[in-house]
Order: structure tokens, then C-alpha cells, then sequence
């Protein structure tokens, strides 16, 4: 695998879907998409489409009006309004109704049949399409920004290939509202920054930590504030501040039972009111919770209200820990060494010893813990040199490193047991007599820890 390749200098050209049921038609739309630059899906009905959509997130889709399954407007209506402004539509129905219904769905463009084909390589360009060939920046493909720069763009087993999955469904939806779970040190806020990257969303990314919007002050950062006198906005929150982006909400679980009831209208219409407001506000965004658990991807679902799971999971994301991977194991750490050699002059590569090293260690602490072995191992090699892990000093760096222990910083004791608890648990499948003696309690205090959590 050539690490620097795959990071450095990506050659994935910007995808293009063609929904059209004639098949000589899509053939020639093809040849002039690729002669901008674009690789090219042919799909011939909105099922196939469908699924294109979802696994590869095209820059542009060609679409035709009458087709064998539907009608191909319908299939924009299933999308944001940002998304569907990268259709042109093709028909050959010339009536008002079909032009009117095309504007309304905001596509670039309303192109009828029988298309010139100079006139459509024409109309790609003044509607905001730039040539893959003619601009480097412009050939850099959706993977390029986003799910390349996470470690589970790497690995082939199928629990990575669902979540990848799960992202182009989640980042293409009106409201891509999600919920993804995982253990500790997998990097679930890369993933949902990730899904905001994928979706082209033209707000911010703001990730906030639900620890620190509890109580009212809570309550005005995330939903801000008005003047009850006059209606003035005393202050913006954090819905109004990543309108048209993502609010990405780490600790998911900590937000209070009230804070999740204000919450649900937002999910249900888009619409919340500020703290002392009388009047309905908006703002269009996704929201993704980032729920913390230990030792299992299920989401301890009884610090959140039904209704507010409910709207909040429109897709789970569950990431794998990385003991689950270990096939992957080798590409993965490529795609790590490769990121943390960026800066770097040489393409540094793994020693024989550091690939049995790779293979044989648990990585209880999962990515993190061999991000951590692999940085460290990076800076104490010499260019030219092959980057050893295998070395007893670095594996205990990589143990005992900051990274791995600064997510509990400011962590209660309480809930430090908890986790711990439900870890153990987990791990002997709910054997609470194992579960117990390895803890060291009795099984009275052990199920009365259950009751207190």
C-alpha cells in the first residue's frame, strides 16, 4: 500500500449519477460528463439511483422525468434542498407543469430532450460546475474531504463498510439527524464530522459538550436569549449558530429531561424558542448526538426520553471498536502512519516487527491507543528509517499517553464506576456472579450499584 499516495495526492475524480432509462441516451451523457472530468454511475430507474446516491454522494446528477419506477422529481423531493440543487433535469415532456415542478425543486437546471450536446457541456459550466481537468482543487472527490481522513475509510469488514454506508444516508437527508455510538477512543467525533464534511452542508460544524449546557445557563447557550420587553436577541445559541451546518452534541446522554423536551420540536419541524421568547424561531440544520458508552456500541438508552431518542436516531451510526477490525488492522495503520507523517519529506514505512506488532496486541483503547504507538514510534524514527512499534518504550508511551487519558479529565468517580460496571458486565454477557467477583464486591452490592446507576 503506498501510504503517501492514498493521503497526499488523492486521483479520485468528482462522481456524477446519470438517471436515465434510455440506455444509448445515458451512454452519450456519460462521454460528455467525462469529458469534464467526472466518473460517471449509469443508473436506469430510481431504486438503482437510490443507491447510488447513498453510497457515493455525486457532485452532479443528470436526471430524467419519466421513469420505468416513478418519477425522477419524486427522487428529489426525498432529499435536502441543498442536495437537490446539484440536479439537471432532463424531459422530454415540455409542458409548464414539468418546468414548474423542476424550479420548485430548486434543480440547476431544466434541459429538455432532444438535448444538443454542446448545449448540455454548456449548461454544466455557467450552473456552478467547474472541469475536473481544467482546476486540481476541483478533482478532489467527496471521499477526499471527508471519510478519507477517518480511520474507517480503510478497513473492509463489514461493520466499516455499513457505517460508511450509514454516513452518505445520514449526511444526504433533509434533516440528517443521527445518533452514533462506540466505544471510548474510536473516534466517533471524526465520524460525525465526517458526515457534515460528506454532505457539503454550507454552515459550521459546531460540536458542543452537553456536560456544559445544563441548567439555565445551559438553556441560553443552546436555544439563546431574547428580551421579554421588546423581542430583541440578547444572545444567538448554538442552533442559530450552526443554521445550515451541524450541531454535533457530544455526551449525547448528559443533556437533562427538560433540555431533551425543549429539544423536540427542533427535530420534529426546525422551529425552537429562545429562553423568555414568545415567538417560534428557525434554523435548518442536523443534529448528531455522540452517545459515550464502555465496552459495548449499545446505547445506554435510559438517560434519554423515548420521544427525543426517537427523533434524534433517524440514522445510528455504530462504530466499531477496533478489536473488531483486525483484519483491517495493516491498512488502518497505514492510513494513520500516512496522516502523521503529513509533514514529513519521507514516506516512512513499517518494519517486519511493527507488522507482528500490528497483528498480535489487543488495542484495548482502540484507535487512539495506536494513533498514539504510531506517532510516538514516527518521532523517535530517523528519515529513511523503518517505524518501529514493536519496542517496549513505545508501547508503554502509547499506554500511558495523554491522549488516552485526557476524555476522562473531569470525569465524576460515580460515573467512572458506572462505565466500569457496565463494561464488566458486558464483557461476561450479563453474568452478574462473574461480573461481581471481578470487581472485587459482593453480588448484594453489586445489584445495589445497578439499582443506584
Amino acid at each position: 500500500m503506498n501510504s503517501e499516495h492514498t493521503v497526499r495526492t488523492p486521483a479520485v475524480r468528482p462522481c456524477s449519477l446519470v438517471l436515465e432509462d434510455d440506455e444509448t441516451l445515458a451512454a452519450t451523457y456519460k462521454r460528455v460528463l467525462e469529458s469534464l472530468g467526472y466518473e460517471v454511475i449509469l443508473t436506469h430507474r430510481i431504486d438503482e439511483a437510490r443507491v447510488a446516491i447513498r453510497d457515493q454522494a455525486p457532485e452532479l446528477m443528470l436526471v430524467d422525468i419519466d421513469l420505468p419506477d416513478g418519477n425522477g422529481l419524486d427522487l428529489m423531493d426525498e432529499l435536502r434542498s441543498d442536495t437537490r440543487g446539484r440536479f439537471i433535469v432532463i424531459s422530454g415532456d415540455d409542458s409548464q407543469r414539468a418546468a414548474i415542478k423542476s424550479i420548485r425543486n430548486h434543480a440547476v437546471e431544466l434541459l429538455l430532450k432532444p438535448v444538443d450536446l454542446s448545449t448540455l457541456r454548456d449548461q454544466l459550466l455557467p450552473a456552478g460546475i467547474k472541469e475536473a481537468t481544467g482546476d486540481p482543487s476541483a478533482g478532489a472527490g467527496v471521499d477526499d474531504v471527508d471519510v478519507r481522513a477517518v480511520w474507517i475509510s480503510a478497513g473492509r469488514h463489514h461493520s466499516l463498510s455499513a457505517l460508511r454506508t450509514a454516513m452518505s444516508y445520514s449526511s444526504e437527508r433533509r434533516r440528517g439527524h443521527a445518533l452514533i455510538s462506540g466505544e471510548p477512543g474510536v473516534e466517533k467525533i471524526e465520524v460525525a464530522r465526517a458526515i457534515h464534511a460528506r454532505g457539503r452542508r454550507a454552515g459550521r460544524c459546531l460540536l458542543v459538550d452537553c456536560n456544559e449546557v445544563s441548567g439555565p445557563l445551559g438553556l441560553v447557550r443552546l436555544f439563546g436569549q431574547e428580551d421579554p420587553a421588546t423581542g430583541e436577541i440578547i444572545h444567538r445559541g448554538y442552533l442559530e449558530q450552526a443554521a445550515a451546518g451541524t450541531l454535533i452534541l457530544d455526551h449525547v446522554e448528559k443533556l437533562s429531561k427538560d433540555v431533551q423536551s425543549r429539544f423536540l420540536p427542533f427535530l420534529d419541524s426546525g422551529t425552537f424558542r429562545r429562553v423568555d421568547g414568545d415567538r417560534a424561531a428557525q434554523a435548518n440544520l442536523s443534529v448528531i448526538g455522540i452517545a459515550r458508552d464502555s465496552g459495548t456500541t449499545d446505547v445506554d438508552e435510559s438517560a434519554l426520553r423515548t420521544d427525543f431518542l426517537f427523533r434524534l436516531a433517524q440514522t445510528t451510526l455504530a462504530v466499531p471498536n477496533l478489536r473488531q477490525c483486525m483484519d483491517d488492522i495493516h491498512a488502518i495503520a497505514d492510513l494513520l502512519l500516512a496522516q502523521a507523517s503529513i509533514e514529513r519529506d519521507d514516506a516512512p514505512q513499517f518494519s517486519a516487527e511493527s507488522r507482528v506488532c500490528l497483528e498480535n496486541r489487543t488495542w484495548k483503547r482502540n484507535v487512539r491507543e495506536l494513533r498514539s504507538v504510531i506517532e510516538q514510534a514516527l518521532a523517535a524514527t530517523p528519515p529513511g528509517q523503518a517505524v518501529d512499534i514493536s519496542s517496549d518504550e513505545v508501547v508503554r508511551s502509547g499506554e500511558a499517553s495523554r491522549s488516552d487519558i485526557q476524555p476522562w479529565v473531569g470525569t465524576t468517580v460515580w460515573e467512572l464506576e458506572r462505565q466500569l460496571l457496565n463494561a464488566t458486565l458486558a464483557h461476561f454477557e450479563g453474568d452478574k456472579e462473574k461480573t461481581a467477583q471481578i470487581l472485587g464486591v459482593s453480588l448484594k452490592t453489586l445489584y445495589n450499584r445497578m439499582s443506584a446507576y
